[in-house]
């Protein structure tokens, strides 16, 4: 699901014209919002918080540590995430096993960014641990909302500001340049959006 969508930009931004960024048409702006400039947006945020705000749903294998807490980790496999990216928070669990074996989910409390096994340990293995259940948001929450849209608005400001033209926006896009660099740029991801984005980071955690 998109973070926002191009009405939101519009209603931030409603001073920048399609016009200003050698656009023949809104209806041509608008996909290349919906299509590019969104998504890329979206692509940053994630990356910069190591999450995403989507309603994520399907297996987490991780590497048992022999412990009764098991972190979530990137270090394993996750249905349809980024390896960049952590399956957090966790929304619900409806089965983990150890070694393919029965599922123990009665046994097991969940939390944000980790589970616990009440009756002993996940065992050491390579991602031997199976969860299957729901992570991320069930919806969008406004703050994120409004920082997506902001940051395409910053972004088009720059692209104005740097005379750049629909071709190589297109090209810088969709891989022609760095789009990290761009994307964090400080007049496009400025400290305003820092300070929202910092609330939501995830760091993997180490269990004692």
């Amino acid at each position: 699901m998109a973070y926002c969508g191009t009405l939101d930009v519009y209603y931030l931004g409603g001073h920048i014209r399609y016009q200003q960024l050698g656009f023949a048409s809104e209806a041509t702006f608008n996909a290349w919002m919906d299509g590019t400039l969104i998504p890329k947006a979206q692509d940053m945020m994630d990356n910069y918080t190591g999450r995403n705000w989507k309603n994520n749903s399907g297996t987490i294998d991780l590497d048992g540590n022999g412990k009764e807490v098991l972190p979530l980790s990137r270090a394993g496999h996750i249905d349809g995430l980024p390896g960049s990216l952590l399956p957090v928070p966790l929304l619900s669990v409806t089965s983990v096993t150890i070694d393919g074996g029965a599922n123990i989910a009665a046994d097991v409390e969940w939390y944000d960014s980790y589970i616990a096994y009440e009756c002993g340990n996940f065992c050491k293995g390579r991602q031997n641990i199976r969860i299957i259940g729901t992570w991320g948001n069930s919806a969008v929450p406004h703050d994120i909302q409004a920082v997506t849209a902001q940051i395409c608005v910053n972004f088009m400001a720059e692209a104005i500001r740097m005379r750049m033209l629909p071709d190589i926006l297109t090209t810088v896009m969709e891989g022609g340049g760095n789009i990290a660099a761009l994307m964090r740029a400080p007049k496009v991801l400025t400290v305003s959006e820092k300070e929202v984005l910092d609330r939501y980071r995830f760091r993997e955690i180490e269990a004692g």
